[in-house]
């Protein structure tokens, strides 16, 4: 099952970047720091600069201290829930028309998670100091996901079909215009009752 096995690989690439704090460097954010100023030490620039120093040095502190951590939570929650939704869509075997629209709900809700995750992912590379070029291969794999499921349900037409299908063969009616309700007054069917509704 295609959008399962393509999940893991997308789960465990992801996981490996978060595991590397998103391609964030402690060392080299530090470096361009002191690149703005020309390469001079805190204590040869002058006030105002002194000020733009700390306020950057401040953002650069508050990735390592809280975002990475608060983003990397965010991300693994979006892998999650579509784990989640993906496994409960595909142990739902559609055999009347209310579990199907039970399995499309948890698609959808599947679909949603991946655009939740390409957000924050986009958001991550848009706030940090990373590689840009980076983030294309996780952007496509997640987009690779999102049609999978797609095509996934689009596939389960077929239960539409067949339901679609079992409700007109209920009362037949044949080309010449004759109808009948074949089996619907004993134990393969249930007979309508016109006369209620005519009354």
């Amino acid at each position: 099952f295609e959008v399962f096995h393509h999940f893991y690989r997308v789960r465990k690439d992801i996981t490996d970047l978060l595991l590397r704090d998103f391609g964030y460097s402690e060392k080299k954010a530090r470096q361009h720091l002191e690149k703005m100023f020309g390469g001079k030490t805190y204590h040869e620039l002058d006030e105002t600069e002194r000020l733009h120093y700390e306020k950057r040095k401040k953002r650069t502190e508050s990735f390592e201290k809280w975002f990475i951590v608060d983003q990397r939570k965010s991300v693994m929650n979006c892998l999650r829930d579509i784990q989640e939704n993906v496994a409960v869509a595909n142990s739902i075997y559609p055999s009347c028309p209310e579990e199907l629209v039970e399995r499309r709900i948890h698609q959808d809700k599947a679909v949603g998670h991946c655009y939740r995750l390409l957000q924050e992912l986009q958001y991550a590379i848009e706030t940090l100091p990373v590689d840009i070029k980076a983030y294309l291969r996780f952007a496509e794999g997640i987009e690779r996901q999102i049609s999978l499921i797609k095509g996934w349900r689009k596939a389960d037409n077929k239960f539409r079909r067949a339901f679609s299908d079992s409700a007109t063969n209920f009362a037949n009616v044949n080309n010449n215009g004759n109808a009948n309700n074949n089996n619907a007054s004993n134990s393969n069917g249930v007979r309508p009752d016109f006369d209620t509704a005519i009354k």
